[in-house]
């Protein structure tokens, strides 16, 4: 069980008394269940025109940078909806060094940033997207078989 500390006011203590309170006991305490779950990249890897990534529940995940490309999460590959109106992304020419991968970034805990030959780096790849873009024998099979 995790503790998390409210932003609007300690997660002890009293708070401001108004004309209203009548001694009462207003301390508060928040408590939230975190179900953490392996998906946790240990090690990335770049061999010929695959990424390969190894989790922490010893899966390992092998991925073509053409998927990865191709899939890139970013708002100008995929699009955004702001206010209920979604904006459907410009036709991009096909660039030298499009499916080219220089350089690569992780981005907190969460995810990993690619830079890719074109000089496209706006997408972020959480770990969730990278284990679900794997195209490994089992995962594939699991995929069809749903």
């Amino acid at each position: 069980m995790a503790l998390w500390r409210s932003p609007v006011r300690p997660r002890y203590g009293p708070r401001k008394k108004s004309g209203t309170d009548h001694g009462e006991d207003n301390r508060e305490i928040v408590l939230f269940r975190f179900y953490l779950f392996s998906m946790i990249a240990q090690h990335i890897a770049l061999k010929d025109k695959t990424l390969t990534v190894a989790w922490d529940d010893h899966h390992q995940s092998v991925i073509s940078l053409r998927t990865l490309r191709d899939n890139c999460p970013c708002a100008g590959c995929q699009g955004e909806t702001i206010l209920f109106k979604t904006y459907k992304p410009a036709p991009q020419p096909e660039l030298p060094g499009k499916y080219q991968l220089t350089g690569a970034e992780q981005v907190g805990a969460y995810a990993l940033k690619l830079v890719w030959g074109d000089g496209h780096q706006t997408g972020i790849y959480t770990w969730e997207r990278l284990r679900s873009l794997c195209e490994c024998a089992s995962c594939r099979n699991t995929a069809t078989a749903t």
